[in-house]
């Protein structure tokens, strides 16, 4: 187990000169997906390796000479990484309209670092309305005939089959993988279930599930464990990954994490793809359907819903929110998840950051909420 996890934190310790090496050896290229919601199986089945944002824990430098500092991180730092030369290795690049912020950062982008294929993608923010669907359909067609120009050749319905079938595969494993942190969280540490999540983010699926199915078969041949402690669900960092030093301060207190709301964690893989359904129609409703998020409007589903049931499933006792600075969705939504999480007497913890890590005021507050759950 220790020898997988450890080919997985390579990943996501160095991803880019790591991707850098993939494209030397295969010749293939790559097209970078903005978070959160750009169907990568369309990437996939142009023969394409899709590689998702997510940035590096490293000071922003360049990026604040062209947007504004109060801009969230993950924007700033994916751009600042660009602008350092640190994604030369991609081939294209494919944003979401999921924020204003995400907006913005594309035609600015591709202002200063013009890719050879760029795309943006035109998702609709109320998912309940009758025309959604349509909506997002047309928009996939478009990205589908943008990527067959660029490649030089049509995507078939079978290369968007198998690649469906490929990432269905995928997000079965890391269901497994979420069930057993769930009956014996003691055998994961939560950074170790996020270094999984992010690493396939950076390497081809096929590659990524047999890594995976090896470290379910490790993991599986322990007994669950009995324990005390206080067990929590994370949630949030919606398009990002939450700073690892917190996530071992949870631990490091006492603490459990049994299961996450987070975007580098279960929002990644939720929901499967309808195999059955024609594979655009089948790739938009899984956008419609997929779990309740701040960057959406359903008067159908709710988010603190959606974390009682985690909760309930899980088994646990409290949330602990991570909210990222400057993030308005997440920020405009808290008084309602709020409110829903303190009808049900389910305890949670807010706390903003800004990647400055597991600072003083994090550990005390957060030592203090684990303490009265335990208490």
């Amino acid at each position: 187990m220790k020898h997988t996890l450890k080919l997985l934190a390579d990943v996501t310790d160095s991803p880019y000169s790591r991707l850098k090496q993939w494209k030397k050896e295969t010749g293939r290229k790559m097209i970078g997906c903005f978070p959160m919601y750009v169907p990568e199986e369309i990437i996939h089945a142009a023969g394409l390796l899709p590689v998702v944002l997510l940035g590096q824990e490293q000071p922003i430098t360049l990026a604040d000479n062209y947007v504004q500092p109060y801009i969230c991180t993950p924007v700033r730092s994916n751009l600042d990484l660009s602008l350092k030369g640190g994604m030369d290795c991609l081939d294209g690049l494919v944003f979401p309209d999921i924020c204003e912020p995400a907006q913005m950062i594309s035609e600015v982008w591709n202002l200063h670092q013009p890719a050879p294929f760029f795309h943006n993608l035109m998702v609709p923010v109320n998912t309940s309305a009758n025309y959604s669907l349509s909506h997002l359909t047309q928009e996939f067609s478009r990205l589908k005939a943008a990527l067959e120009k660029f490649i030089g050749r049509p995507i078939t319905q079978e290369n968007l089959k198998d690649s469906i079938a490929i990432y269905n595969g995928h997000r079965l494993l890391l269901h497994r993988l979420y069930q057993l942190r769930r009956e014996c969280p003691e055998c994961f540490k939560a950074r170790d279930v996020a270094t999984v999540v992010a690493s396939s983010m950076f390497m081809p699926k096929e590659e990524h599930n047999r890594l995976l199915g090896q470290l379910l078969e490790e993991v599986a041949a322990k007994a669950p464990a009995s324990t005390g402690r206080a067990k929590l669900v994370i949630s949030g960092c919606f398009c990002d990954m939450p700073e690892v030093d917190i996530l071992d301060l949870v631990e490091e207190l006492g603490a459990l994490v049994v299961d996450d709301d987070l975007y580098v964690g279960r929002r990644y893989f939720q929901t499967l793809v309808n195999d059955q359904e024609e594979p655009l129609v089948a790739l938009a409703r899984r956008y419609i359907e997929d779990v309740p998020c701040p960057t959406k409007y359903n008067p159908n589903k709710d988010w603190g819903e959606y974390l009682l049931r985690l909760c309930r499933e899980a088994k646990a006792d409290g949330v602990f929110i991570i909210l990222i600075k400057y993030c308005e969705p997440h920020a405009l939504d808290y008084p309602r998840l709020k409110q829903r999480l303190s009808q049900d007497n389910v305890p949670h913890l807010l706390i903003e950051t800004d990647h400055s890590g597991a600072t003083g005021q994090i550990r005390t507050r957060l030592q203090a909420f684990i303490e009265i759950l335990q208490g």
